[in-house]
C-alpha cells in the first residue's frame, strides 16, 4: 500500500527492501541537471528556460524550468509511480486540485507541470477545511468524469471489484469486503474508489486561480478508497501545533463529500473507517472514529 514505515497510516504500510528499484536515478544534482536538459530537449521541446535541480533522489528528481521558475519537470525512476502520477492528472482534469499538466513522456517517465510557489496556509482561518474540500473533490471526481474516462476506468468500478479476492497485503479480507460494501452504499456501485494521496502541509499550494492544489499525485490509486486520506487528515489536524478535533474533521469531510453527491451517514463512515483499520492492520485511527 505504501513505502512509509511510520506516520498517519502506520501498520497499514509495507516497507520495500533496499535495492528494490532496478534502475535508480542519480542522486548527484549536477549530473541530474545535465540529464534533465537532455530529456527536455528530446521529450518536452516546448519547455524552455534555465534548469535547476530541486531534489535528486534515487526514485524521483524534480527541477524548476525558467528564471523565475514557471514550470516543474518531474522525473520518475519507478514506472508504476510515473504511471500513477499521470493517471492522477488524467482522472482529475477539470477539478482544479492539481497544478496544470503541460506534457508527459512515457519513454523518459517525465512530466512538466506548472510551478506553484505560493503555499496554501492550511492553518489560517478556513484553511484546513479548504484542504478537506479539495480532498472531497478528488474522492468524488468519478461522479463527474466524462464518458470516455468512465468507460476507460470501468474495470475499477466497485460493481466489478467489490466481490473479487482482496489483495495479498490485506490482512482481513472479510473486513475489507465489508468496508467496500459501505463505500458502495455511500458512492454507488459505479464509483471508482480513488484515494491514497500524499497529504502534507507543504504539498498544499495556490494555483494561479487562487484555488488550493496538491503538488504530488504519484501515490493516488483507483482501488484504495478515500478512507486513508480521511485518516491522514485527522492526523494532520493534530500535529505541527494544530489542535483540530478529529470528529470535526470527519464531519467536515462528510459534509463536503455529500455536497458533491456522496451519501455518507456518520455511522456508516465510522464503520467504514474501523473496518478499514481491521482489514489493513492500521495501528491508529487518530480519533477520527470517535
Amino acid at each position: 500500500m505504501s513505502t512509509t514505515l511510520a506516520g498517519p497510516l502506520a501498520g497499514a504500510a509495507r516497507v520495500r527492501p533496499d535495492g528494490w528499484l532496478a534502475t535508480p536515478l542519480t542522486t548527484d544534482p549536477p549530473q541530474a541537471e545535465a540529464q534533465a536538459r537532455s530529456l527536455i530537449q528530446r521529450h518536452h521541446p516546448t519547455a524552455s528556460g534555465p534548469v535547476r535541480c530541486l531534489t535528486a533522489r534515487y526514485r524521483t528528481a524534480t527541477f524548476t524550468l525558467g528564471a523565475p521558475p514557471r514550470q516543474v519537470l518531474k522525473r520518475h525512476g519507478d514506472e508504476a509511480a510515473y504511471l500513477g502520477e499521470v493517471l492522477g492528472y488524467q482522472l482529475l482534469d477539470g477539478e482544479r486540485v492539481l497544478p496544470e499538466l503541460h506534457s508527459a513522456s512515457d519513454t523518459s517517465r517525465t512530466l512538466v507541470v506548472d510551478f506553484l510557489d505560493e503555499m496554501a496556509d492550511i492553518d489560517r482561518k478556513g484553511g484546513f477545511e479548504e484542504l478537506i474540500a479539495a480532498v472531497a473533490a478528488i474522492h468524488t471526481a468519478p461522479a463527474r468524469w466524462p464518458q470516455h474516462i468512465t468507460e476507460t476506468m470501468s474495470p475499477w468500478r466497485l460493481a466489478t471489484t467489490a466481490d473479487t479476492p482482496a489483495s495479498a497485503w490485506v490482512r482481513d479480507p472479510a473486513a475489507w469486503r465489508e468496508m467496500l460494501r459501505l463505500v458502495t452504499a455511500a458512492h454507488g456501485a459505479d464509483h471508482v474508489p480513488l484515494g491514497h494521496l500524499d497529504l502534507k502541509a507543504d504539498h498544499c499550494r495556490r494555483r494561479p486561480d487562487g484555488r488550493l492544489a496538491l503538488i504530488d499525485a504519484e501515490s493516488l490509486r483507483p482501488d484504495l478508497t478515500g478512507l486513508p486520506d480521511l485518516i491522514t487528515l485527522a492526523y494532520l489536524g493534530q500535529v505541527e501545533g494544530r489542535a483540530l478535533r478529529p470528529r470535526w474533521v470527519r464531519q467536515a469531510y462528510r459534509r463536503h463529500t455529500n455536497d458533491l453527491g456522496a451519501q455518507w451517514s456518520d455511522a456508516g463512515l465510522v464503520r467504514a473507517l474501523t473496518t478499514f483499520a481491521t482489514a489493513t492492520g492500521l495501528t491508529s485511527l487518530h480519533g477520527v472514529d470517535q
